[in-house]
Order: structure tokens, then sequence, then C-alpha cells
């Protein structure tokens, strides 16, 4: 019985080391590392399509890790927002979706991807409004979903303050009742720390834009 006992509680930890070598993948975290200093170093939005289709060639390789796929989302959201062509802004953002869609079956129940797709489907909203009001509930749950999940995460109050700042007062929406939401968004990075250098960790900058707008 003894010698069962060891035999297990080997097997335990081996399995332990092996779970841990997958998931600690020092090239992988050099790749991210590399498209991130691409999208920071972007300064129009051929250089951010450059950005998506490099993580998106990551993504092919590393299937089961969600951040390739975040990031190329977030290239192409960013690409559509730098173009002016709204046929190539839809385009962007339709392919956008579709990779924070891969991300979420990847990592269900992430408060960061719910964020992006709310964001995405904001801006969906925003090439048609009257057609698209569909994408507004749409957001607003997404959202929602990403707060339940973690209400700490600064970037869904900048996202749902920036999507109240772009709605037509008539409908709610405008620099004064954005203001409140945009204020909780900087509180909230002023205590935010993201467990890596590869996570999510963006924002802060954008916002500071908006909130001058709002005085």
């Amino acid at each position: 019985m003894k010698n069962l006992k060891n035999t297990l509680l080997l097997m335990l930890v081996i399995f332990s080391l092996n779970s841990f070598a997958q998931d600690n993948n020092p090239k992988l975290d050099e790749a991210i590392k590399k498209g991130l200093d691409m999208i920071n170093s972007a300064k129009a939005a051929e250089d951010l399509m450059k950005s998506a289709n490099y993580f998106e060639r990551i993504a092919q390789v590393e299937s089961k890790a969600w951040l390739p796929q975040y990031y190329a989302a977030y290239s192409n959201l960013s690409a559509g927002l730098e173009s002016a062509d709204k046929k190539v802004k839809d385009q962007l953002w339709d392919k956008a979706l579709q990779e924070i869609e891969q991300a979420n079956n990847l990592s269900p129940e992430n408060s960061e991807i719910y964020a992006l797709k709310g964001y995405l489907e904001y801006m969906k909203l925003s090439i048609d409004p009257q057609s698209r009001l569909n994408y507004m509930g749409q957001s607003a749950a997404s959202l929602e979903q990403a707060k339940k999940i973690n209400p700490d995460n600064p970037r869904i109050y900048l996202i749902s303050g920036q999507n109240k700042f772009f709605t037509p007062e008539a409908f709610g929406g405008g620099k004064t009742n954005a203001k409140p939401i945009l204020e909780t968004a900087a509180a909230k990075f002023t205590i935010f720390k993201a467990t890596s250098p590869l996570m999510p960790n963006w924002g802060a900058e954008r916002l500071k834009t908006l909130l001058a707008q709002c005085n």
C-alpha cells in the first residue's frame, strides 16, 4: 500500500511538472512581446494591420493560447479606428470579432476578452447606427459580463464611458453623462496592475484624452 501511495504521488508530481512546462512557453512570450512592440510603435493603419497579421500567424501555431487571438483582434480594431474608409473599417472589425470569439473559446469567462468584444460591437454600430441598433445591446451585454467577471478591470469603464461619450445626448449619451464613468475608469487605472507584462494593459492614454474633452 505504501509503495502504491508513493507511486501515485510520483505520478502526480510528474503530471504537475508537465502541466507547468506546457504553460511556461518562453518562445511564445518573446513572440507576443515583439508583437506588442509593433503595436506600440505603429503610426498608421497599415502598421496595425501588419501587427494583426503577425499575431494571426502566431495564433495558427499556438492554437491553444488566447493572447495571440486577443492581440490580433485588438490590432484590427485599432487599424479600423485609424482608417478613413468605412468599408475597410467594417471588414477589419468583422475580422476582429471572429478573432475575439476564438479567444473566448480558448479562455472562457475572461474579463479582458468580453471588454474588447464590447468595444468592437459598439464600433460596428458606429458604421451605420440606424440599421445596427442590435449592436448597442450586444455591446452593453458584453461589458456587463466583463464587469461581472472582474469589476476592477479599468478598460470596462473606459469603453463604457467612451460609448456614452459618442452616443447622442438625445439617447442618454454625451460628455456630461460620460464623465462619471470615465472618472471611475481613472480610479480603476490607478490601482490596476497587470499580472504580467504580456497581459492587456492599454487604455490609460485614451482615457486622459476623453476626460480632457469632458472638462
